[in-house]
């Protein structure tokens, strides 16, 4: 059969440098940054040699049958990233697992863990071949022993996480083997639960939202730790975040606890999963982290952050900060994660959450996300709390998403019973109800305005709203075609700055097939820069900031005022 025997990285290179001699310094610098090198793996590989031949000698004298343990290869690999049902690195099967500490020269370790297969040593029984009747092959049989020896609760799948008892840590593992092919556990074993493997596969297996949970966890606490060391190297001092506890929450949930004024780091998200995600901080303590970084004197800082002066330098530098922040996250997330996901700072804005619509999609989308908290302290300095938000699907936990409350049914009128849900809401509030990101391609909107200044765009949804028209704001990585609907009579680019960014979202309007007036507007227009929107599709041009009777003027000057 086939087994493996594990280690934490850094204890292969603890114990591969000491094999080798290496200079006190120099190993604990490569085992703090991790350098498995080539030289460092010959020298482990050669201790798991010895490991596997102790293992042997020692059955060979107290264990009847003979068989032998032999070390065949060697690979780094990271337990969050194993497929728990693929035949890498080891096949799916039951196995017994044998586990102890380790101390070399006074310096604790991690653990060291063998995992052997179960059929071969007689722990379960072999399930019966194919064509043998059901009642034969309907369980693992648990082979009796006296007391002291191995128990049915001593056997159990394996689970990669916990044997390397270092969650998100890449760990060395050798595989110990057979000389002689007595078929692979996969084919032999059972699982615990009793079923056949063929059982098995007939459903898929549920997912444990509680171990998912707790990786995803760990994952987060290890970008806090690094977010902490990246930015403290930055600015030149002492920079600790604190897992301040993680949560599933509504958009409403969110902005209830937020605080009060917030810069907003958009971060996009790429690679096997696709959203947008958020980073949350103060804007007291973002003037204070960027006024840190451009070097601000002392009281000239503590005068910006009390003035809540976010400027152009201040805001760059933090831009910057986000930055580095989104790149720890991608970073982590690839190191140990077994999606490939990446995490880029694509806006920043300042918001006032208690000012968000928590029921509609603007600022960012109404859903349920998973929401991660670290208490910020710069040196001696108390800052407050660093919140991002994902998506539940982004890490598979969709699960997580709270069951709603059940109302008590009530019994409708006669005419009242092909009302519909929504209906009857609207008729309750009073209004029209509004039409919802996902509805019928957005009917019910006369305008749409795309943006990456959710700021304006609002601003000019709300000046259009006092002409009579229902804007809807969408954002450049929203879909297009599903919205451009007949009903709409305009669109707006709202842009932040005229730039490369916003003339290829007018090029992807145009591409769409767009056959009513686009509106660019943006600040600080250049003519060369209207001659380019014009090019790319824009049949007139706004200056922002807007003020209602500009946005009079382009209603007049693009379509026939609705009527009142």
């Amino acid at each position: 059969g086939q087994g493996c025997l594990l280690v934490p990285v850094r204890d292969a290179i603890r114990i591969g440098g000491t094999l080798i001699l290496l200079p006190e310094s120099e190993l604990e610098t490569v085992i703090k940054e991790e350098e498995y090198t080539e030289e460092l793996e010959d020298s482990y590989g050669e201790i798991a040699n010895i490991i596997c031949g102790s293992l042997t000698s020692t059955f060979e004298e107290q264990y009847p049958k003979n068989f032998r343990l032999v070390r065949t290869e060697q690979e780094v690999i990271l337990p969050i990233k194993v497929d728990p049902e693929a035949e890498e690195p080891v096949p799916p099967g039951t196995y017994y697992q044998m586990q102890c500490g380790m101390t070399l020269d006074g310096e604790e370790m991690g653990h060291l863990t063998l995992l052997l297969p179960a059929v071969p040593f007689g722990l379960v029984e072999e399930t019966a071949p194919a064509g043998q009747a059901d009642a034969d092959a309907s369980g693992p049989a648990v082979i009796e022993r006296p007391e002291g020896e191995a128990t049915e609760e001593q056997v159990g799948t394996i689970d990669r996480t916990e044997a390397a008892h270092n969650q998100g840590k890449a760990a060395a593992i050798d595989h110990p083997q057979t000389e002689a092919d007595s078929g692979s556990p996969a084919e032999g074993a059972v699982s615990p639960s009793g079923s056949e493997s063929a059982s098995a596969t007939s459903a898929p297996p549920k997912k444990d939202l509680a171990k998912i949970r707790e990786r995803i966890d760990a994952l987060l606490e290890s970008c806090l730790a690094k977010i902490g060391e990246e930015i403290g190297v930055l600015l030149g001092g002492t920079l600790k975040v604190e897992a301040g506890g993680n949560q599933v929450c509504s958009k409403e949930d969110f902005i209830d606890q937020a605080g009060g004024k917030q810069v907003m780091a958009r971060m996009e998200v790429r690679g096997d999963a696709e959203g947008e995600s958020y980073l949350f901080l103060s804007l007291r303590d973002a003037i204070f982290l960027g006024g840190s970084l451009i070097m601000l004197p002392d009281s000239e800082l503590e005068e910006v952050v009390r003035n809540e002066e976010f400027g152009a330098d201040v805001e760059d530098a933090y831009g910057e900060i986000a930055n580095i922040i989104a790149g720890v996250y991608t970073a982590v997330f690839e190191e140990q994660y077994r999606k490939h996901l990446g995490f880029v700072k694509t806006g920043l804005e300042v918001v006032t959450p208690v000012k968000i619509d928590p029921d509609s999609d603007e600022v960012f989308p109404a859903r349920y996300y998973y929401l991660q908290v670290g208490d910020l302290t710069y040196g001696d300095h108390k800052l407050g709390q660093l919140q991002a938000i994902f998506p539940l699907e982004l890490f598979d936990l969709e699960g997580l998403v709270p069951a709603p409350e059940a109302e008590e049914p009530q019994q409708p009128a006669p005419a009242q019973a092909e009302t519909t849900a929504a209906a009857t809401e609207a008729a309750r509030a009073g209004t029209t109800p509004a039409a919802p990101l996902t509805d019928q391609g957005g009917e019910g909107w006369d305008v749409l305005i795309f943006t990456d200044h959710d700021q304006e765009a609002s601003s000019i949804a709300s000046l259009l709203e006092n002409f009579g028209y229902r804007a809807r704001i969408l954002h450049y990585r929203d879909q297009i075609g599903a919205h451009l609907t007949p009903r709409i009579q305009i669109v707006f680019l709202v842009m932040r700055e005229v730039n490369e960014q916003g003339f290829g979202m007018a090029i992807k309007l145009s591409s769409h097939g767009l056959r009513v007036p686009l509106v660019a507007a943006g600040p600080a227009w250049t003519r060369t820069a209207v001659l380019r929107a014009v090019k790319y599709g824009a049949e007139d041009i706004l200056i922002t900031p807007a003020s209602e009777e500009d946005i009079r003027e382009k209603l007049e000057n693009n379509l026939v005022k609705k009527a009142a």
